[in-house]
């Protein structure tokens, strides 16, 4: 248990370290401004980088958004930042099941006395309902605004969540939100720059859509009741 318990306690540090290294290190708008007017024809490739490193570092993914819509427009800033969104996703989901999820699954099988052990079974209970409603349950997350982004993909990590689940339900989840904050930022180049009424409406239909998928998910996961014996069978019962 000691390794699994090093490696999770080094993942919480390197995410806090993160976290402090974003706050401090980030170049200011003017140096940004910089960056990007130096790096020419290389600045898509430099927004998705940037954005892949910064939503490790835990750094706002609607600020990432607005920004890229504000040097990019609407489409390509989408484009950009949804890109860079699920590369730091996906790589901050593979460090935490490499260095936590090993932890998690020893912690969760022992028994635990009193109410730590009520805990331990309810958050049992949540971990294989994500193993099996994964989509669900980031969908659900990723639409609440206060959960960081960031910090919540390295959460999923730890969690039974499959990959592709993951994957599926952050593209799903932040789109709308991208949508909307690369449409504002877009929108400082003049009223007339961007349709912000057709991000939202999009984003609106977008939402419909996954809760009518994951209400169908819901409905064919749950256990069905066997099935009676059928009535002819009951008729020869009745014969015998």
């Amino acid at each position: 248990m000691r390794r699994p318990a090093a490696r999770f306690t080094l993942l919480v540090v390197g995410a806090a370290t993160a976290a402090l290294a974003a706050v401090l290190l980030v170049p200011d708008r003017d140096g940004l401004a910089a960056a990007f007017e130096s790096a020419g024809e290389l600045n898509p490739l430099l927004a998705v980088a940037a954005t892949w490193v910064l939503i490790l570092a835990m750094v706002p993914r609607t600020a990432l958004a607005f920004v890229c819509g504000l040097l990019f427009g609407l489409g390509p800033g989408v484009g950009y930042a949804l890109v860079g969104a699920l590369l730091g996703a996906s790589t901050a989901f593979a460090i935490g099941r490499f260095l936590g999820r090993e932890f998690i699954d020893g912690v969760l099988a022992r028994e635990h006395p009193g109410w730590r052990g009520a805990l331990a079974s309810r958050v049992a209970g949540l971990d294989r309902w994500l193993g099996r409603n994964g989509i669900i349950g980031v969908v659900a997350v990723r639409f609440l605004p206060v959960a960081p982004y960031g910090m919540v993909s390295y959460a999923f990590g730890t969690s039974a969540t499959r990959y592709r689940d993951f994957l599926f339900g952050s593209a799903v989840g932040v789109l709308p939100s991208t949508l909307g904050y690369a449409a504002l930022g877009a929108a400082v180049f003049g009223p007339s720059a961007v349709p912000v009424s057709i991000a939202i409406l999009s984003g609106l239909g977008l939402l419909s859509l996954v809760v009518t998928i994951g209400l169908h998910r819901v409905r064919k996961n749950e256990p069905r009741p066997s099935p009676g014996p059928s009535r002819p069978d009951n008729l020869n019962m009745v014969r015998r």
